[in-house]
């Protein structure tokens, strides 16, 4: 029989297999090795069909692009069937990429993938990809994120409950500490993100908290995060969040969401209120210090597709 500790050593060779191997030094032949047969890509780039022979071209779509591309896997995290893996992608925008031809700008972004493992190999892949960094990085995208303002109002529905239908670890099988991180990164989502209490921020983050993904123009520490969600709450007021899933190992914990919303506020991305709706993917990663408070925030949001969608 498997111990938890032979299944965490698993799935992290798995992680650092799609991030240094296949993605970093281009060995696709692992994807045969570390995929399921029927492996489900619940996040494909746009007209990507099913399936690992889908995942090796869009691997060496990337990899020709940016021929001197190369990863830095910033961690890992290991929690039941679960996995979860947090990076940054640079290279040189050398060849044509998903239609855009080429333009000899350097690129950098960041991005952060969960995969459910069954059998020793990869079954489910979620993912997302900060992909309007990457767009203003090859001039397709100049526009300002936001504008701070102050935010708008938390939600009055005493019904809303964005994390009732998470997936969360099984407490047993999670240390106290762990246990403890879980309850935490739940409250940093769910009521902080979720609900808009931006009076709980300097309980949930340390003073010198780290975003390490920050927006563009984003000032530095707990005021920086915060401007984030009160730009979003200015132009989205009736921002709502559905939390998928938690993912917790040691002082790191990782959550995935679904947000919706409509542009009827103040301007967003450069873009004036069209009434118009939205719904993307995000994912986080955070780490806990010795007092229970958020030291580094790993994060990556559909943004590019937030703004294609309320053009």
């Amino acid at each position: 029989m498997r111990d938890a500790a032979t299944d965490k050593a698993q799935i992290r060779r798995l992680l650092h297999d799609q991030i240094e191997a296949i993605w970093g030094a281009g060995r696709c032949e692992l994807v045969d090795a570390n995929y399921a047969d029927d492996v489900v890509d619940h996040m494909p780039v746009p007209g990507q069909p099913t399936g690992r022979e889908a995942l090796k071209d869009v691997v060496a779509a990337f990899r020709t692009a940016l021929p001197d591309l190369r990863m830095t896997l910033h961690g890992t995290i290991a929690c039941g069937d679960r996995g979860v893996d947090f990076w940054t992608l640079e290279g040189t925008h050398l060849g044509e990429l998903f239609g855009t031809p080429p333009t000899g700008r350097p690129v950098r972004f960041s991005g952060i993938d969960m995969i459910g493992v069954r059998d020793g190999r990869i079954r489910d892949l979620w993912h997302v990809e900060e992909m309007l960094h990457f767009h203003r990085q090859l001039g397709l995208d100049d526009a300002a994120f936001g504008t701070p303002t102050a935010a708008a109002p938390a939600p009055p529905d005493a019904t809303y409950d964005p994390g009732s239908g998470a997936r969360v670890p099984d407490p047993a099988a999670l240390t106290e500490r762990e246990q403890r991180n879980l309850a935490l990164a739940r409250r940093h989502i769910e009521e902080l993100w979720a609900k808009g209490r931006l009076e709980l921020a300097s309980e949930i983050y340390a003073p010198d908290v780290v975003d390490r993904n920050p927006a563009p123009g984003q000032r530095p520490g707990v005021d920086g995060i915060t401007d984030v969600l009160a730009w979003l709450r200015e132009s989205v007021p009736d921002l709502r969040m559905r939390i998928e899933e938690y993912v917790v190992d040691g002082d790191l914990a990782a959550d995935r969401w679904v947000m919706t919303g409509t542009h009827d506020g103040a301007p967003l991305m450069g873009l004036p209120a069209r009434g118009r709706r939205f719904t993307i993917n995000g994912m986080d990663v955070v780490r806990f210090g010795a007092d229970g408070r958020i030291t580094d925030v790993w994060h990556a949001e559909e943004f590019a597709q937030l703004r294609a969608q309320i053009v």
